[in-house]
């Protein structure tokens, strides 16, 4: 073989290996997952099955309208997960709330005790708050997975329920 052919497969496999490893790193995550989402302890096992794989997490809060509180996660600069609290008037049931959030309908799955409405992509649930900080008001919160996240209807059952919990334990609430 000559040389140059030499070189020219030298710098072919060289290419391959890097391609190859560039597309592993691109199937892991890279990043550590916090164990607060805005200020609302969530463990990491709760959201790590949702999120994609990437370099960087980051979060955002978004509280432009009365009465809610958006924190907005990204992945790589790509918004992957969204988590809402709010507050909605007395007497509202997890149903309706869940029939004006993205990626959860009321005849989704729900919990026995009917507090929490989820899918594989959204869930919403009724937050139990011993002294509301709005007393005509009911407090919900509600999670969803954003492309490219990753649906899993278990964990977005076991997460919001924390989350609500979180939430019941927080400035919102006492």
């Amino acid at each position: 073989m000559r040389s140059g052919s030499r070189l020219a497969v030298s710098a072919a496999f060289v290419l391959l290996l890097g391609l190859g490893t560039a597309s592993c790193s691109a199937q892991e995550k890279n990043y550590e997952i916090p164990s607060s989402l805005c200020g609302t302890a969530v463990s990491p096992d709760l959201t790590e099955p949702l999120l994609p794989p990437g370099e960087e997490i980051s979060t955002a809060v978004s509280d432009r309208a009365d009465g809610m509180t958006r924190c907005l996660v990204y992945v790589d600069d790509t918004q992957v997960l969204t988590f809402n609290i709010e507050w909605w008037k007395k007497g509202t049931s997890p149903a309706r709330f869940a029939s004006v959030f993205p990626n959860v309908e009321p005849g989704d799955k729900e919990t026995e005790d009917g507090r929490f409405i989820y899918s594989g992509t959204g869930a919403v649930g009724k937050v139990t708050c011993p002294e509301p900080r709005k007393p005509d008001d009911d407090l919900f919160v509600a999670a969803r997975v954003d492309e490219p996240g990753k649906p899993d209807e278990a964990a977005m059952k076991k997460l919001i329920a924390a989350y609500a919990e979180a939430v019941g334990k927080s400035g919102e609430c006492v």
